[in-house]
């Protein structure tokens, strides 16, 4: 039987003392790891988590590298919730299944010929129906005016103030845009819903504008439209990832995209902007949970006819308080 001479064992026992810095208590045990680590990153890591768990711990650097103590009572429990903290980060995470694509996504921008047409008939580059009024009356009976909207409760001008434009130019880059992003939106929705969504986001942008406004403005352009596709497009897209971090992902891309695209211009419209992207957040956030709940939805086709409905009803409303 092998035995350890005394002088090896009072050796040994100065050994583990002279290691063990002179401020910590004799009962407190190294946890983590007994050589430490010279990794800042994982040594952060393990703070955090006896922090979170509440456990008392002093942190002793020797020889460059770290070492963590806690008291003896609690070593079990240390290094419990640090395996299960090793454990959780070296497995892999559930993956979010991919968005589905709907085919044929482009066309969503033939929607957007229609409001080139109705302009081209307002400034006079082709010849308006005969059955429709005087094309110089179109501006004064459809553009969003807050005090008319509120006071004389003309509420169709949400809509129809989506399909007027100032200019060519603000014209152009109305369709470039909007082209753009309500492609993107189709992938994810499907065109029909992709036209919903735009357009009822859009007058609901405009609705809220009218009613926040402090001052009467008039105002006009689909580029409330254009913001509340790209605020559907994130509220569909965060409600369909795993986890608040990545669900916030998209958010922040269309508050860059408004930061970018929204705040630039001498006749910018900031608040009908932040509103539209505020309203089609909402939508597109309300249209992914149904999906992924797998909830009733509107079809393709009603949906699409829904939003030309709504272009129609609201221009023949607006004719209609011109006739009378």
């Amino acid at each position: 039987m092998r035995t350890t001479t005394p002088r090896v064992f009072v050796f040994s026992c100065y050994w583990r003392l002279r290691r063990r810095p002179n401020s910590l208590p004799l009962d407190w045990r190294p946890v983590a790891s007994t050589q430490g680590t010279t990794r800042y990153t994982r040594f952060r890591e393990w703070l955090l988590v006896l922090n979170a768990c509440g456990i008392p711990h002093q942190t002793i650097q020797m020889n460059g590298r770290e070492y963590i103590y806690v008291p003896a009572l609690l070593e079990n429990i240390a290094l419990n919730e640090l395996g299960a903290f090793a454990q959780e980060s070296t497995s892999p995470s559930p993956q979010a299944p991919p968005l589905p694509v709907h085919p044929h996504a482009f066309m969503a921008a033939l929607a957007l010929l229609p409001v080139i047409l109705w302009h081209g008939w307002r400034m006079g580059w082709w010849h308006a129906p005969m059955w429709l009024p005087a094309p110089d009356l179109w501006n004064a009976a459809g553009v969003l005016d807050g005090v008319r909207v509120r006071v004389f409760n003309e509420w169709y001008r949400t809509v129809t103030a989506l399909t007027l434009h100032a200019s060519l130019t603000h014209l152009c880059g109305n369709v470039a845009f909007g082209s753009l992003f309500l492609t993107l939106l189709a992938r994810l929705t499907g065109i029909g819903r992709a036209l919903w969504l735009t357009l009822l986001g859009g007058a609901m942008g405009n609705a809220l504008t009218a009613m926040l406004r402090p001052r009467p403005v008039l105002s006009m352009g689909f580029s409330t439209a254009l913001f509340a596709s790209i605020g559907a497009m994130s509220g569909y897209m965060a409600c369909q990832q795993q986890g608040k971090r990545k669900a916030m992902l998209p958010v922040a891309a269309a508050a860059a995209l408004l930061a970018m695209l929204g705040t630039e211009g001498e006749n910018t419209d900031y608040i009908a902007h932040l509103a539209g992207l505020g309203c089609g957040l909402a939508l597109g956030a309300f249209k992914g949970w149904r999906a992924r709940n797998n909830r009733a939805r509107l079809g393709q086709w009603l949906s699409g006819a829904a939003a030309a409905l709504l272009v129609a009803g609201a221009w023949w409303w607006a004719f209609a308080a011109i006739s009378s």
